[in-house]
Parts: C-alpha cells; structure tokens; sequence
C-alpha cells in the first residue's frame, strides 16, 4: 500500500504532530509551534483520578453495605472534572492547522491495514491469532524486534476510551449520580492502563495510583512529628 504513496503526509508530518500535540518523539518543533508539552504527566494523572475515584466508590459501598444509600460517595469528582478539562483545552489549542486532516488520513490508512492483517489468510500465513500477533512476527522478523507489542496494544485501546471520554464530557458541575454513572464503566479501563503501562520502560517508575496523583496535584506528604524526648 505504502508505495502507491497514498497519504499525502509523510512520516515526518506524522512525528511533527505527535510532537505539537503530545510532546512525543524527538523532531524539533516548529519554531514558534503551540505545544502541549505536559500531555503525558497530566494523563498519567487523568488516568490516576479516575482510577482512584474507581476504587473509593468500592470502599465506600463496603463501609456503607450497599451502593443505593442515598448518600455522597466516598469519592471526588473534582479532580477528574479538573484534569479532563485542561486535557480537551490544551489538546485542542495544539492541534491547530492541518492536524485534523492528517489525523481522518492516517487514521483511515491505518484501519484499512488493521483490517487486512485480520483477515484469515494473513492470519494463517503467520501462524497467529489475531492481527497483533501478526505485527509481533512481523516485528521480529523483518524489523528487529517488538517492542511490548501487548502491553502497547492494551495501551492504545484503554486510552483511545479514557481520551474519547475526555472530548466528549463537559465536565460540568452536576449531580454526583449523573457523573459517577459516567465514570463507572472507565474505572476498570484505567486500571487496565495502569497495568499495562507499568509493565513499559517509562512505566516502571510509575510509583503509584495514589503518590503519582499527589504529586501531580502539588500535595506534598506532612513532615514526621517530632520524637518525643524521652523517646529520643
């Protein structure tokens, strides 16, 4: 398909704007360029707060013995409604120009050949199961390696939810049963993030649900209490 060169924007197009819209790759930007260059730390945190709102909701059912007491959940919404918010915004303030197009393009390109590599003769030719399979022979065959070709893929599936979700959500302020009904469906898919984004080179820093979201937030831990004297 590549060499009837049917996409009218080349790799490097491509890397420009993963650049200008989520500060990835190493292409300089364009002079002047408007770029969300703290896309990745405010996801990983967008990821945290609905994962930590996920599992509060849990514990306040089993504290409370039942999830349809008529009562505020054991967990906030701010910080979602927060993060979600700056998210949309500074995506949409980078992506200016052609990235719209580019992005229609490529991403019909890219389901034409997803949609080829699972077919079934593709499939049989390289002894897989299921189209990732076959772009993890292909890696290692011809391009020298795969690079966690699962936990990327696991990645990119649970993210594309959680940004869609982000595009499509006001955030408004509202009742907490109308948000906590949007949000419930995105708390195993976060933690699916989570999990798998642990398992990438960048992710195994990854500290944790709770500390990672501290820190993104500005909160830092209180200093330890003094020892008493006659402790000391």
């Amino acid at each position: 398909m590549e060499k009837h060169q049917p996409l009218r924007y080349k790799p490097r197009d491509r890397q420009l704007a993963y650049r200008r819209a989520f500060n990835y790759g190493t292409l300089a930007p364009p002079p002047g360029a408007v770029m969300f260059r703290n896309f990745h730390r405010e996801f990983v945190a967008f990821v945290s707060a609905i994962a930590q709102y996920f599992r509060d909701l849990l514990i306040g059912e089993v504290i409370r013995g039942s999830q349809h007491l008529n009562e505020r959940p054991f967990a906030s919404q701010a910080t979602i409604q927060r993060l979600g918010t700056d998210i949309r915004w500074q995506i949409d303030r980078a992506t200016y120009g052609n990235i719209l197009a580019l992005t229609v393009e490529v991403g019909e390109y890219l389901k034409t050949i997803l949609d080829a590599l699972e077919t079934p003769d593709i499939k049989k030719a390289f002894d897989a199961n299921t189209k990732w399979d076959v772009i993890e022979v292909v890696s290692q065959r011809y391009l020298g390696g795969a690079a966690e070709i699962s936990q990327r893929s696991k990645m990119a599936d649970a993210g594309r939810l959680l940004l869609n979700f982000v595009a499509d959500n006001p955030f408004k302020t509202r009742d907490f049963r109308d948000f906590q009904t949007e949000v419930m469906p995105l708390g195993p898919v976060a933690e699916e993030w989570i999990a798998a984004y642990r398992m990438t080179p960048d992710g195994r820093a990854f500290r944790g649900v709770t500390p990672t979201l501290r820190k993104t937030l500005g909160i830092t831990s209180p200093a330890p209490a003094p020892m008493p004297m006659s402790f000391r």
